[in-house]
């Protein structure tokens, strides 16, 4: 059963703080949405921290085309969501996260026993859209997905279960992780074997060489992902340059903004 508006947003604001203070976010990354109806859900707004997220800041989405009103913009990843209510009628809470443990095990893009796997596609593409709906199609029973270099999609017909099955997928690709994980040297560390968006905002630390503590953070996930890695699988340098791009723009927008 779809929640109402308010409660759709509360859930979500709830949401959002609940995922931070359990260590399931990176910075702004990873969305949240609720379905209000056959043709509506709201989702969380582009770029906007999860301690930020307020009622008014959360976005009506149609699910048919993506259109929504106002000025604020919506995720850029709102066309995966709409995608899995259009194919879910059973869906009305969704967790897109890149948490750690989980992105780190989905960059062989292989399945895994807990967690079927979208291949990889720049994020906000069309092309994206279309992997996470090959994969939903081929797997309707399953709720929890990860996708390649991009955290994980978690789907669920309330929020308390999908965030009861977010913590469960962290926990089991921590348990995968500990059981393949290998060393490597700082060499093979270095590697593009990133998260996306961790790639676009650590690439030669060019986008945020302000923010140290981020950059700590994009280390840390690029460590987990070369160690748990088996065989050298770098990035495609052509998307490692678009994503730069990309999120070089984006950051450019939001200093301006907060100027």
């Amino acid at each position: 059963m779809a929640y109402s508006l308010n409660e759709a947003k509360a859930l979500i604001i709830q949401a959002g703080r609940e995922l931070v203070k359990q260590k399931l976010v990176a910075r702004t990354w990873g969305n949240i949405s609720a379905r209000i109806s056959d043709t509506e859900f709201v989702i969380t707004p582009s770029g906007v921290p999860y301690d930020q997220v307020n009622e008014n800041n959360l976005v009506v989405v149609n699910i048919r085309d993506c259109s929504y009103q106002g000025n604020i913009k919506p995720s850029g990843e709102k066309k995966v969501h709409a995608a899995v209510y259009r194919l879910r009628s059973d869906v009305n809470f969704i967790l897109h996260t890149h948490q750690n443990y989980a992105t780190a095990v989905s960059v062989d893009e292989i399945d895994k026993d807990f967690a079927p796997v979208a291949k990889y596609a720049l994020p906000g593409t069309k092309r994206l859209v279309k992997n996470v709906e090959e994969v939903l199609e081929r797997n309707l029973s399953k709720d929890t997905f990860l996708l390649a270099r991009h955290g994980a999609l978690v789907l669920s017909k309330n929020y308390e279960d999908a965030f009861t099955k977010v913590v469960i997928l962290e926990n089991r690709a921590k348990q995968l992780f500990d059981k393949v994980a290998s060393n490597k040297t700082p060499e093979e560390e270095a590697r593009p074997y990133l998260d996306d968006y961790a790639q676009m905002f650590g690439n030669k630390n060019q986008a945020m060489e302000d923010d140290q503590e981020a950059l700590e953070m994009v280390r840390y996930k690029n460590t987990l992902a070369a160690r748990y890695q088996r065989k050298l699988h770098p990035m495609k340098k052509l998307d490692v340059f678009l994503q730069h791009l990309v999120y070089q723009k984006k950051y450019s927008k939001l200093k301006d903004k907060n100027k």
